[in-house]
């Protein structure tokens, strides 16, 4: 109850016209119980740098897709569900679109210190110290002792195809690793996937990939899920 006295107050001092908003509302209680559900009740969610576009004259954009996506974020382990999302793989950002109290449309560039991890379009994706001891955030085919992850990427181009200078942003590129103990093992096709696991593990891989006709270079989500399951039940058995 304290808490929610504390965000009323807040509310109210930070927007003084919102007094006259919700005065057209059923009542200020029910307007601020729905804030609350949809954004929480402190500054978690909606905190962080108006998000700007500066690739407007580029060909093609930055993000994982371009239009947002209806997504669930977790920050210091809260969720928040329903919101509308974009990912900036290129600047590696996670970029919010939401209404503010006034009912205008606004988009923020999230504290990516602050988001553990964020799902959309049944994708998963978590913060975690990638390769090179950087905290990024990978998509998470599976868990487990052996788990796979793909770290996405985009380029940003100068096009040399026509007489007047522009860029372009590539299409997502795609690397996959798995996550063994810690260690990120990267891998392009079938050979240096089961380089990751000892000798008596390769041959049962290999021996398994080909019973199932798995090439993991362009394997579904669904196929690679499989095999590392496959992977994991090896390590059980040890």
């Amino acid at each position: 109850m304290r808490m929610r006295k504390s965000l009323i107050i807040t509310l109210l001092l930070t927007f003084p016209g919102l007094i006259q908003i919700v005065a057209q509302q059923p009542s200020i209680t029910e307007y601020l119980a729905e804030c609350e559900r949809k954004y929480g009740s402190d500054t978690d969610l909606v905190n962080g740098e108006k998000y700007f576009n500066p690739y407007r004259n580029a060909m093609g954009n930055p993000f994982f897709f371009e239009d947002p996506r209806k997504a669930v974020i977790t920050i210091h382990e809260k969720e928040f569900d329903d919101q509308m999302l974009r990912y900036d793989i290129y600047n590696q950002k996670l970029v919010l679109d939401y209404t503010d109290l006034y009912g205008a449309s606004s988009s923020l560039v999230l504290r990516n210190e602050w988001v553990e991890s964020f799902s959309f379009d049944n994708l998963r994706f978590v913060k975690m110290e990638g390769p090179d001891g950087t905290s990024e955030y990978f998509q998470t085919v599976n868990d487990g002792p052996v788990s796979c992850v793909y770290r996405w990427s985009k380029n940003y181009q100068l096009n040399l195809t026509s007489g007047v200078q522009s860029y372009y942003f590539t299409e997502p590129v795609k690397e996959a690793y798995l996550v063994i103990g810690g260690h990120f093992h990267p891998y392009r096709n079938n050979s240096s996937f089961t380089k990751a696991f000892d000798q008596e593990s390769q041959k049962l891989i290999k021996q398994f990939m080909r019973q199932s006709r798995i090439k993991v270079k362009r394997a579904p989500d669904s196929q690679i899920r499989h095999l590392v399951e496959y992977c994991n039940s090896l390590s059980d058995e040890n």
